[in-house]
């Protein structure tokens, strides 16, 4: 599960959270200092890539609404200094964007035709030259899917003017080999969200190790509850620096494998805030674990924040 993920499709089964990204993985195995370094910075070129200049970048959101079951929403275009587009809840009078979701299916109308979508994968319409809508399945209480619908410009300015993500420098104190206590069973956590809702994520098992002469155990999440099926851990922590040089609500963590595996390396280097921290756009599970150290690794709180 990446929450970088400019749109991430949650299953019914899995019950995840989004998420969410478009970031390269965590590589497990050691890795000497230098190798590390220059895959840690294409890590942070295509961080910075899905907020502002991928095809979807998280900047190029103008806006994003969450349908339950049976609801609508139009779209409204609106012309200021750009065009730009915003979602209403219900089904307006005369030739509007209209999209429901109903039993598990999106119907569209759209130009006065009307289209139903399947929603195993993500699915996109093309409004005009360098606007997208773009829907999926996303969980909207725990354990329940609804739908995800957003609007993309190409034109965003918050996407042209961005500056860029800040890190700290890399901190090879900051790269740990962890242990892994797998559950006996997957666990579904409901966290706290960005939205005042709650979402369910499966806990999979906890990480073991020390970091900067901390002992730390971490709980470990999944999109997936059978282990065999696990290709990726997800933490969720705060630190000692969370609300003064990390993100307040704290940053995430993931990590590739194959399988629940007894031992791994964790780079918390590749810490990353979540979507919420400069987009109103997402559904972000506030994290609930911290860590006993100021870690100065990863990405820093975001500017003016």
């Amino acid at each position: 599960m990446v929450y970088r993920t400019v749109f991430a499709l949650v299953s019914a089964v899995a019950l995840s959270a989004c998420a969410t990204t478009e970031t390269g993985p965590v590589v497990s195995g050691a890795a000497p200092r230098a190798d590390a370094q220059t895959a840690w910075e294409a890590w942070k070129a295509d961080e910075n890539a899905a907020w502002a200049t991928n095809e979807f970048a998280i900047l190029k959101i103008d806006d994003a609404i969450y349908l339950n079951e049976g609801q609508s929403a139009w779209l409204e275009a609106r012309k200021q200094k750009m065009l730009e587009y915003k979602w209403t809840l219900g089904t307006p009078r005369g030739r509007h964007f209209v999209i429901t979701y109903k039993d598990g299916k999106a119907t569209v109308l759209n130009n006065g035709k009307s289209e139903t979508f399947p929603l195993e994968k993500m699915q996109r319409i093309n409004l005009a030259p360098g606007t997208d809508v773009r829907f999926a399945l996303t969980q909207v209480n725990p354990g329940v899917n609804g739908l995800r619908v957003m609007v993309y410009n190409q034109g965003h300015p918050l996407a042209k003017n961005f500056a860029g993500l800040e890190h700290f420098p890399y901190n090879p104190d900051a790269v740990v080999e962890a242990t892994f206590e797998p559950s006996s069973s997957a666990e579904g956590v409901d966290f706290q969200t960005s939205r005042g809702w709650l979402k369910r994520i499966n806990r999979v098992g906890y990480a073991s190790f020390t970091l900067m002469g901390k002992p730390v155990k971490l709980g470990m999440y999944s999109d997936e509850t059978d282990p065999k099926q696990v290709k990726q851990l997800s933490a969720f922590f705060l630190d000692e620096l969370s609300g003064k040089e990390t993100y307040g609500v704290g940053r995430y963590l993931d990590i590739d494998v194959n399988g629940l595996p007894a031992r791994f390396t964790i780079d918390f280097n590749r810490a990353y805030n979540p979507n919420c921290a400069r987009s109103p756009h997402y559904n972000c599970p506030y994290a609930t674990e911290k860590l006993p150290v100021a870690l100065s690794a990863g990405e820093k709180i975001p500017p003016k924040h």
